[in-house]
């Protein structure tokens, strides 16, 4: 059986929330996008900014004092800075280190855009620095003093990663936050919307299973679903008063045609009992009897079929036994079935009992075994079964007839509907009919299959309440 949490995967309230969870994360993404473009393109201006005012002062030394003055700056600058991200390096013509805190010039770094005209922006990376094995990112300009000094001056950028670093890692954590709470979100939505569905779910299954007085129940919240709700109620009452009335003018159709009907018949039986056997006419009035008969019987099935569908005869169902009533139709059907020689065999041994209403049960296995045995031919046979599985009891009627087409399986139960070689059979196309809507008054679900040759009928009752 599906769980719940697949039924709700698969609801389309569900996928639109999936929707907005993935629009929101995507603003997430762009929102952290800007922020880490933001902040990373600041630092790197800061840096910038605080290395030009660096080369500023020491520039401005060593027009004063020469390299003396730029050497003794320098110590001043890195004896002065705590975090140690200060670069220095001051080199004369042969590139020999005369003062700072680098170890070497920097030959390979590359050159990156242009600084004051004739010195450059570069970066690079060093190791060793403070301690530290760590290589480390520097950003610095390399310009020359004179034609015999030239000026290194760097910033590490160990805090400008640090704070990238902590960007993107805010990040992530932002978005996995942000969707396992949208995906819990959508769930919660999706049960609420489920929530609401069901019942008006529950109330339209109510509703086709024959309680045409049910209606779906509202919050009075004045939402979308308490308007659906309502103008639902609104058109299941306008139904409701249309069937009525449909079903009462039939009712009277029926029985205005059944009194007359009934009247004829009656007279024409009395007249026949007037006749002698040798008259001629008996034959005739015989005939007449017999269809209007007929005729009387389908004025019955149609009532009987139309009060079930209407369920306006539902009864509160109780324990029946179908070996009971099986064994009972199966005595009264062997004299039919010894005059056309055919085997009708009872092959149910155990007790099969399901909840439903004894009579109705009775009309549609007896309609069942009396197709069974209609469609038959002689020398043929007819067996009736049951059998058990989880949750339901099987009803199985099989017969070695002419079977049905696969065609036609979905339309004999169609009031009024006969195959072409039942047109010249007794019958008037209303027993399957009247099977069905008793099945669905059960919740039963039949199935017609093919018996090679005939045809094997599955009705499948709902397994009986412990």
């Amino acid at each position: 059986m599906e769980s719940k949490l697949a039924r709700i995967v698969k609801t389309f309230t569900f996928r639109l929330a999936l929707v907005y969870v993935g629009l929101f994360s995507l603003s997430v993404i762009l929102l952290f996008t800007f922020i880490y473009t933001y902040e990373t393109n600041h630092l790197e201006a800061q840096v910038s900014d605080a290395i030009r005012m660096q080369y500023t002062y020491l520039a401005d030394e060593y027009r004063r004092n020469g390299t003396p003055g730029v050497e003794a700056r320098m110590k001043e600058l890195i004896a002065d800075d705590d975090e140690g991200s200060g670069i220095f390096m001051l080199v004369n013509q042969k590139g020999e280190k005369l003062a700072g805190n680098l170890n070497e010039w920097p030959v390979r770094a590359p050159h990156e855009t242009p600084f004051e005209k004739i010195g450059w922006w570069t970066r690079f990376h060093i190791e060793g620095l403070h301690n530290n094995s760590q290589s480390i990112a520097v950003r610095a300009v390399m310009i020359p003093l004179s034609r015999w000094r030239s000026l290194l001056v760097g910033q590490t950028l160990l805090g400008s990663e640090r704070v990238e670093q902590t960007i993107v890692q805010t990040f992530w954590a932002s978005l996995m936050l942000t969707l396992a709470m949208a995906f819990f979100g959508a769930l919660i939505m999706t049960r609420s919307v489920m929530r609401r569905l069901s019942v008006i779910n529950h109330s339209a299954e109510t509703i086709m299973h024959g309680d045409l007085g049910a209606r779906v129940p509202f919050t009075q919240g004045g939402d979308e679903f308490d308007d659906l709700s309502s103008n639902l109620n609104q058109m299941l009452d306008k139904i409701e008063t249309l069937l009525e009335s449909i079903s009462q003018f039939s009712t009277n159709i029926a029985h205005d045609l059944r009194s007359p009907l009934n009247r004829i018949i009656s007279r024409l039986d009395a007249s026949l009992r007037h006749l002698e056997r040798d008259n001629p006419a008996r034959g005739l009035l015989e005939k007449n009897i017999h269809e209007l008969q007929e005729l009387v019987a389908t004025f019955n099935s149609i009532l009987k079929i139309s009060e079930l569908e209407a369920n306006t005869e539902f009864r509160t169902f109780s324990a029946c036994d179908l070996r009971e009533i099986i064994g009972g139709l199966v005595e009264l059907y062997e004299p039919y079935a010894l005059e056309k020689k055919i085997a009708l065999h009872n092959a149910v041994s155990e007790n099969a009992v399901i909840d439903g209403e004894k009579n109705l049960l009775t009309q549609a296995v007896a309609n069942l075994l009396d197709n069974a045995l209609k469609f038959t031919p002689e020398g043929g046979k007819v067996t009736i079964a049951c059998e058990k599985s989880a949750g339901a009891t099987d009803l199985i009627i099989t017969d070695s007839g002419p079977g049905i087409p696969s065609a036609f399986k979905g339309k004999v139960f169609e009031k009024f509907f006969r195959l072409e070689q039942s047109r010249h059979t007794r019958g008037n196309g209303l027993g399957l009919s009247l099977v069905a809507a008793i099945a669905r008054i059960h919740n039963a679900a039949i199935t017609l299959d093919d018996n090679h040759p005939g045809l094997v009928v599955r009705v499948s009752f709902p397994q009986a309440d412990a």
